[in-house]
């Protein structure tokens, strides 16, 4: 990480808070290796037990990508019932439809594909790349978190397993770079000023309704990568051996938009290169040195024919004209506060917040 992440703090030795805070959160949330084997022994029996008499145990997202991928995987050895819940948001890679058409073909699971309405979701984009904000990946994730509620609660199931982890994923995303995806308010509010089509049935996750699923549903988020070895390239390998499953190149390749959007948008426009965050957890985690991820850095994103390429693809499928989009590349970077906000997504740090959080991710350690 560097200076554009603008809140950087370094502490006497030259350690970035980033560093410094993944460190806590390892000795907070990891536990050893006999533990975590405990810890997750005992939720594959609770949630066995929970499912009796209910079609599935667990729900688990399904991407296409790496870590959704493995938790499919393991969830199938540990003898779970799962449902795959898959968002289509219309921007899927080949590889992605194919690993996940492989994952629940050889592993025997059900899979339920959620379908955005196209038009509601592209004025949505579309608002989000007008409004100039750094996180235009709020509308996918908030659509996410909202079906993976709902699909559980529809089969009274209270398990998520989630793909999330510390060894790929543990140090959160700059304050500066993005907005918490669960804030409806902030979606609605940048949607009021620069959107084009109501939104009737975009899935949509209210404060409320969040605090209604976690403490009255029950449902929680289980963070099962954490409680076995989690290294990526030999999930990696794993998966293609076992699976046949597609690498495809890059973190969250597996979404066209997503790969545009980080690669393109994020650094020319504001300077970010998410890069540095997915190395920085690596280098911490012990799967890939300093020097390795520098090396990375100086590769380009994208060739300059492969940039022309996808570029055209974007625009014609977002409706933007080339001139329409150079004024966005070119408009003044705002910050998402310069938007309204829900003041309980803003204090992440909070007691409450924590309290929260802690309460829906069935942290056990």
């Amino acid at each position: 990480m560097d200076t554009s992440d603008p809140g950087i703090q370094f502490d006497p030795l030259g350690v970035c808070h980033h560093c410094s805070q993944y460190l806590r959160r390892r000795s907070e949330e990891l536990p050893d290796p006999e533990k975590a084997r405990q810890i997750l022994s005992a939720l594959v029996e609770e949630m066995k037990q929970e499912g009796k008499g209910k079609d599935y145990d667990c729900i688990i997202g399904l991407s296409g990508g790496v870590d959704s991928s493995y938790v499919a995987y393991q969830v199938a050895n540990l003898g779970l019932r799962a449902l795959g819940v898959h968002l289509d948001n219309a921007w899927n890679s080949e590889p992605a439809v194919g690993n996940i058409e492989k994952i629940v073909n050889k592993l025997g699971i059900d899979l339920y594909s959620h379908v955005l309405p196209w038009e509601e979701f592209r004025g949505l984009q579309r608002a989000f790349f007008r409004a100039s904000v750094p996180n235009c990946e709020v509308p996918t994730d908030h659509a996410i978190l909202a079906v993976l509620f709902d699909t559980a609660a529809k089969h009274g199931v209270r398990f998520i397993l989630s793909g999330s982890n510390l060894a790929s994923e543990g140090i959160t995303l700059p304050t500066a770079w993005g907005r918490d995806y669960r804030d409806w308010t902030h979606l609605k509010a940048i949607h009021r000023v620069f959107g084009e089509t109501p939104l009737q049935k975009f899935p949509r996750l209210s404060l409320s309704k969040l605090l209604y699923r976690v403490f009255v549903n029950r449902i929680r988020f289980v963070p099962i990568l954490n409680y076995m070895p989690y290294v990526k390239n030999d999930a990696i390998a794993t998966l293609k051996s076992e699976l046949g499953w597609a690498e495809y190149g890059r973190k969250h390749g597996e979404s066209i938009f997503t790969r545009y959007y980080q690669e393109y948008y994020l650094p020319v426009k504001f300077g970010y290169d998410k890069r540095r965050l997915h190395y920085s957890v690596l280098i911490n985690s012990g799967q890939m040195t300093r020097a390795e991820a520098l090396t990375q850095l100086d590769n380009p994103m994208f060739s300059s024919e492969e940039l022309e390429e996808v570029t055209t693809f974007f625009l014609k499928k977002m409706m933007f004209s080339r001139e329409e989009w150079q004024r966005i590349m070119s408009a003044p970077c705002r910050s998402h506060m310069d938007y309204p906000t829900n003041w309980c997504f803003t204090m992440r740090e909070s007691g409450v917040a924590q309290f929260v959080r802690r309460m829906a991710t069935s942290r056990k350690n």
